[in-house]
């Protein structure tokens, strides 16, 4: 008798304590659920998701005109800083080459040789000052800031001019400076025809080759 009573005992707590059990589980769900924020309802222990909300593309805004006027003197002053820079640079190391000028402290802070015949090399035909090395960095600049635009070609070739004219006459200026001018002169001409630099060097040699 006590060992049926005993079992009657443990069959009736266990019944109670997973009934307990049993509908304590929603309630839990839904409780966490409600703590973090990622529950709308729970429905015979599931969870919900939260609904996405819809996202509508909005198009890029026009600029303005004086946006678009501020954009174009940026681009005008970087080409104009850049042809000071380059000019400049080759004004001086054209002077060291002729000794008209110290050539010693100027060698040290253009970061080439000291003497005479060291700056002359810098500024031959394959030099990193010399004409065709100048003009094909102010055009890359010129293209990287219009975007290969061609529209934009007078605009950038009147900052080079405005450039080249910061550093001095054009007239008083070393042999290499005026061809360097000259040289790029015939790139914004070139840009502006074919409507891209795309087989400048070709046609050079190609004229050359006619003449």
């Amino acid at each position: 008798m006590r060992i049926e009573r005993q079992n009657e005992n443990y069959y009736a707590l266990n019944a109670q304590g997973a009934q307990q059990t049993a509908s304590a589980q929603p309630a839990q769900t839904a409780q966490a659920a409600q703590q973090t924020g990622a529950v709308n309802t729970v429905q015979d222990g599931f969870v919900s998701s939260p609904k996405s909300e819809s996202v509508t593309y909005q198009p890029p805004k026009k600029l303005t005109e004086e946006q678009v006027q501020e954009l174009k003197n940026q681009m005008k002053q970087s080409m104009i800083e850049l042809a000071k820079t380059m000019l400049g640079g080759q004004d001086k190391i054209a002077r060291l080459a002729d000794g008209s000028v110290d050539y010693a402290k100027l060698a040290d802070q253009l970061g080439i040789g000291k003497t005479p015949e060291e700056a002359q090399a810098a500024i031959s035909e394959d030099g990193m000052g010399g004409v065709d090395a100048v003009a094909t960095r102010l055009m890359d600049m010129a293209m990287a800031l219009s975007g290969g635009d061609p529209s934009k070609a007078e605009l950038l070739r009147d900052a080079v001019q405005k450039g080249f004219a910061a550093v001095g006459d054009l007239d008083s200026l070393p042999q290499v400076c005026q061809d360097t001018y000259t040289e790029t002169m015939k790139r914004f001409d070139y840009w502006v025809e074919k409507g891209s630099l795309d087989g400048y060097g070709q046609a050079e040699e190609t004229e050359q080759e006619e003449a």
